[in-house]
């Protein structure tokens, strides 16, 4: 008989896992730098829209909130916490008796939540600057 021996061939299994996107990771409202920014509920240009503009802050968010859908907006001031802005205080726009100044009136207001909005490239607009106005003397 032949002493023969067969070479045991060893396999090792490899498994791949579907590779990230980097463009599908968002960072959360709260890990953004400070800055000014644009988030929407919607990416089509010619569908009624949710707009969201904020400055971040230290840990503030300042911003308005407005619906194109309603043509209601408003002002708000509150922090981020994870996706979230909580701890929101809403500034509503009341009309002066006298054209010297804007005066507000603050309330307690809703968290907002991002996992639904798309940052946009485009700059601000002059409602946030509108909005920053009303908590300017908060923000001494």
């Amino acid at each position: 008989m032949f002493d023969c021996k067969l070479p045991i061939l060893k396999f090792t299994l490899l498994t791949l896992a579907a590779p990230t996107v980097l463009s599908q990771i968002r960072p959360t409202v709260q890990s953004l730098p400070d800055g000014d920014y644009r988030y929407r509920d919607s990416t089509g240009i010619d569908q009624p829209f949710r707009e969201i503009q904020f400055r971040k802050r230290d840990i503030y968010i300042t911003g308005s909130d407005f619906d194109k859908r309603t043509g209601k907006s408003y002002c708000f001031r509150g922090i981020p916490q994870h996706n979230n802005i909580i701890n929101i205080t809403v500034a509503i726009e009341i009309s002066p008796k006298t054209a010297k100044q804007t005066q507000w009136k603050l309330a307690p207001g809703n968290p907002i939540n991002f996992d639904r909005l798309y940052p946009l490239q485009a700059g601000p607009g002059l409602e946030l600057y509108k909005c920053l106005t009303a908590f300017i003397p908060k923000l001494k």
